[in-house]
């Protein structure tokens, strides 16, 4: 028997599916935002040209390259220290939501509106495993607690 284990139960330190499909929805949304960041930063006016959309200052790309990396540090923090999706699931509805609004009022390009379903799927999704996902990391921690029994008990203060 091994010391994450108890007998007639399988090993509780072995994370869930919601919470693996958690953990894999947050790598691709803090890589995605990185790559997109970078490049933004890098190289503005190629991505101007790319993307469809009219020329703007630099500075401004830039900007919002930098943002990007911010974000997708922050959605990073956000998991690895405190297991929440919180900011995922706010800044991709929010881009979605933005993007949706610009579509709606101005021209957006093509490939814009592609980011627009992709930021609202990651936005949708993180919302949607966030429950079951906890609930597997509360499970895992009950069994923990309930794990092995005390081999003998010793009045306090005594080694």
């Amino acid at each position: 028997m091994t010391s994450n284990s108890v007998a007639g139960r399988p090993d509780e330190g072995v994370p869930g599916y919601a919470e693996l499909a958690e953990s894999w929805l947050v790598s691709g949304a803090v890589a995605q935002g990185s790559l997109l960041g970078i490049w933004l930063t890098a190289f503005p006016s190629h991505a101007l040209r790319v993307v469809g959309s009219p020329t703007a200052p630099a500075f401004f790309v830039r900007w919002v390259g930098i943002l990007q990396i911010v974000l997708a540090l922050g959605c990073a923090i956000d998991w690895t220290r405190l297991r929440r999706v919180t900011l995922l699931v706010a800044t991709k509805g929010a881009t979605a939501l933005l993007l949706a609004t610009v579509w709606a009022v101005d021209e957006l390009p093509t490939l814009m509106m592609a980011a627009c379903l992709g930021e609202a799927l990651l936005a949708i999704c993180g919302a949607a495993l966030k429950r079951p996902a906890d609930r597997s990391r509360r499970s895992r921690v009950r069994l923990r607690l309930v794990d092995r029994p005390l081999a003998e008990v010793r009045p306090a203060g005594q080694r």
